[in-house]
């Protein structure tokens, strides 16, 4: 068998529909695939197919085997062409006796999609943002309001004021908390990208949703939910603390939200004060 030279540069990026990626890397192709990436060596590859705007690769079959076959669909026409033709110009000479290989057994596969079992967390990862008892500290506070509400009834003898309580307390919790919330993701959305380590990260299948994953130094792929549907994203994360990630957005958006968490937390400033004067009669206020 005789090899003939690497397929010629400039051979065109084929992007195709939901993030699929075909691209020449010299000696193989790399097929980036939401779910995994795939290299196939131009040894494996029996011929690459051009009909329109959908390229597919044959890989060489053993005796008595079926070609197997990967394609990749919704490219552009004209470049599909062009990158057929030069794959194609440059697959190994093969002679009419010699044996084919099944092209499958030379194909590396390497899966995008973990499982959460393989996630791993440091015991001493460091934690910039709300801390993880916050919802316990939610849960406590309406607790609390629902108290006050039924000790205004007791004291001041105005259910309806009770009822009052209630309902525009626990309103002022969860705006309040809602406040805090968007306060620690504006604060991490403007640290992260600064101070911590940013990467792509890739979209996948997983449970039905469509996540980006990343790898971190540690090397463990996590998932985080991003814009830009099938194409990759910037990811930052904390260095000691991978899991503490964000999805980079430009200055515009972050500033848009910014200024809604504003508003909500006027809003809460008012209904906690509210609330606060609704009981105040209560205790002699």
């Amino acid at each position: 068998m005789s090899i003939s030279s690497p397929v010629p540069v400039p051979v065109p990026v084929l992007q195709g529909d939901r993030g699929t990626e075909l691209r020449s890397l010299g000696a193989e192709l790399l097929l980036r695939r939401p779910d995994a990436e795939l290299r196939i060596p131009l040894a494996a590859i029996a011929r690459v197919h051009a009909v329109r705007r959908d390229v597919t690769v044959e890989l060489t079959a053993g005796t008595g085997g079926e070609p197997i076959t990967y394609r990749v669909t919704d490219v552009s026409a004209a470049a599909a062409t062009v990158f057929a033709d030069a794959v194609n110009a440059a697959l190994p000479e093969r002679s009419a006796g010699e044996e084919t290989v099944d092209g499958s057994t030379l194909v590396v596969i390497r899966s995008l999609v973990f499982d959460d079992d393989e996630v791993a967390v440091d015991e001493n990862d460091v934690r910039i943002g709300l801390p993880s008892f916050g919802r316990w500290l939610l849960y406590a506070a309406c607790a609390a309001v629902a108290v006050l509400a039924v000790v205004v009834g007791l004291v001041d003898g105005d259910w309806s004021r009770a009822i009052a309580t209630l309902l525009l307390g626990e309103g002022g919790v969860w705006l309040t908390y809602f406040t805090v919330m968007g306060a620690t993701m504006s604060w991490r959305e403007w640290y992260l990208p600064r101070y911590g380590i940013t990467v792509y990260g890739q979209q996948v299948f997983r449970d039905g949703e469509t996540p980006h994953a990343f790898t971190a130094t540690d090397g463990v792929t996590r998932y985080i939910t991003g814009h830009n549907k099938g194409r990759p994203v910037r990811v930052a994360y904390h260095p000691r603390n991978p899991a503490n990630a964000v999805v980079c957005t430009g200055v515009g958006e972050r500033l848009g939200i910014l200024a809604v968490f504003v508003v909500v937390g006027v809003i809460a400033g008012l209904i906690d004060y509210g609330t606060y004067r609704l009981v105040l009669p209560a205790f002699g206020g």
